[in-house]
């Protein structure tokens, strides 16, 4: 009866532990991400939404607030590769400018119906998710905090 006991206190400590490292998007429904982007509730996702999203994440993710995101500063929105492939300077950063390209891409990419707007389904779809790296914060505890 113990070992049953302490069985369950290890699976269950092992359902928290795991829960509080997982990244923030793993712990956030898509449908609560897709709710705060749709900044005028018509229940669709238009491009603005998506840059203004992705613009204040950009802004919180500039620790050194230098104008530009650095390998360390996109981890867990971008592998290196991501980067490298979407960095037309080869400089290893994007510049502002630069990361709003890749979500204008990305958005482009999710918006199967083209009409300029993404519904739920579109938001949830694999192209979807890549924008949704983008556009919400990803790694609770990854990124150092501002100074």
């Amino acid at each position: 009866m113990q070992g049953l006991k302490c069985n369950a206190t290890i699976l269950a400590f092992g359902a928290v532990l795991m829960v509080s490292i997982a990244p923030a998007h793993a712990r956030r429904s898509t449908a609560s991400i897709f709710t705060a982007v749709d900044t005028n509730k018509d229940g669709t996702v238009d491009e603005a939404e998506a840059r203004q999203a992705a613009s204040a994440l950009f802004d919180r993710l500039n620790i050194d607030k230098d104008g530009s995101l650095d390998e360390n500063e996109l981890r867990g929105h971008l592998t290196k590769e991501e980067l490298q492939s979407n960095d037309p300077d080869h400089d290893g950063t994007l510049t502002k400018d630069e990361y709003l390209t890749l979500v204008e891409q990305r958005f482009k990419t999710a918006d199967a119906n083209h009409d300029g707007k993404l519904k739920i389904d579109e938001f949830t779809s694999p192209s979807g998710a890549a924008l949704v790296k983008l556009i919400t914060y990803q790694v609770e505890g990854l990124h150092p905090k501002s100074r």
